[in-house]
């Protein structure tokens, strides 16, 4: 009996572990520039820029669209998005694009990644971005 109850905890006890290491529904995962490359080679994700026009303008990444999160009209802009669809969001920082993901999440968005340190990181770590002139 001692035996039994031993392997269920165990079985129960993997079966926890391995839970925590899959991404859940609705979370917010934040990636290096590297993990981000990877997802965007791959397409895995839509990539999204959430600074405003001008700076979008000035420079992005490789096909990233922008979603600029100040937009008045933000609420239609999600909702022509895909919930299913995983999302690459970045910004300069970090800061707004941390924002962003939270209202992603809170509209029920599954798959959200955030690029750490925004496109100064991005830039700061040798990748390249499309320039505008």
């Amino acid at each position: 009996m001692k035996t039994i109850y031993r392997l269920f905890l165990v079985i129960l006890f993997s079966i926890s572990i391995s839970s925590c290491f899959q991404d859940k529904p609705g979370t917010i995962i934040k990636v290096s520039p590297e993990e981000a490359e990877s997802l965007i080679e791959t397409n895995k994700v839509k990539l999204i820029d959430v600074r405003k026009d001008l700076d979008f303008n000035k420079k992005h990444l490789k096909g990233a669209v922008n979603m600029e999160i100040e937009n008045t009209d933000l609420e239609k802009i999600l909702s022509s998005l895909d919930k299913e669809e995983p999302l690459l969001l970045y910004c300069n920082k970090g800061g707004q694009s941390a924002r962003c993901a939270k209202i992603l999440e809170e509209n029920g968005f599954l798959k959200i990644y955030d690029l750490t340190g925004g496109i100064q990181q991005w830039e700061k770590s040798g990748r390249k971005v499309i320039v505008q002139n």
